[in-house]
């Protein structure tokens, strides 16, 4: 299958192609442009990739920024971060930034070190923690950061 000029290749897919003028996507095999649909504030297409699994292509994977790849070695030492004792998975800054330190293997955030979410719960910032045994706990961010720097 030759790619047409001015596409661009989806990687992970053995035959589909994005052409950025008209934002579609296109099945080379058949040479049929797929229907897009609106999810999450972006446009997608419903596509497989090389082992036969459907994923939605979100039409701007080629104009976004490559995540920064954060380390252990920099949160700990860089950022000054401390490991929970309670939860060992995170680490958190003075400033209250939680790390999880040791990802899961699946999920949205498989296998990176990544900042863990929080939201606001009657006035206070709260984080989902899992503990060793892998149960999730609601903590309140301001008591861990108090309890590790004073």
């Amino acid at each position: 299958m030759k790619l047409p000029e001015g596409f661009l290749r989806i990687p992970n897919t053995s035959h589909y192609a994005f052409y950025p003028v008209t934002n579609l996507v296109m099945n080379l095999r058949t040479e049929q442009v797929l229907t897009p649909q609106w999810q999450g504030g972006s446009l997608r297409t419903k596509i497989v990739d090389k082992e036969g699994k459907p994923f939605y292509f979100p039409h701007d994977f080629f104009d976004r920024d490559p995540q920064p790849t954060l380390t252990r070695e920099y949160v700990l030492q860089d950022e000054g971060a401390k490991i929970l004792p309670d939860y060992p998975r995170y680490a958190v800054t003075e400033l209250g930034v939680i790390y999880c330190i040791d990802p899961k293997k699946r999920g949205r955030k498989a296998n990176r070190i990544h900042i863990v979410d929080t939201h606001e719960h009657q006035g206070w910032e709260q984080a989902s923690l899992a503990t060793p045994e892998g149960k999730t706990r609601r903590v309140r961010v301001d008591k861990i950061v108090s309890e590790l720097w004073g």
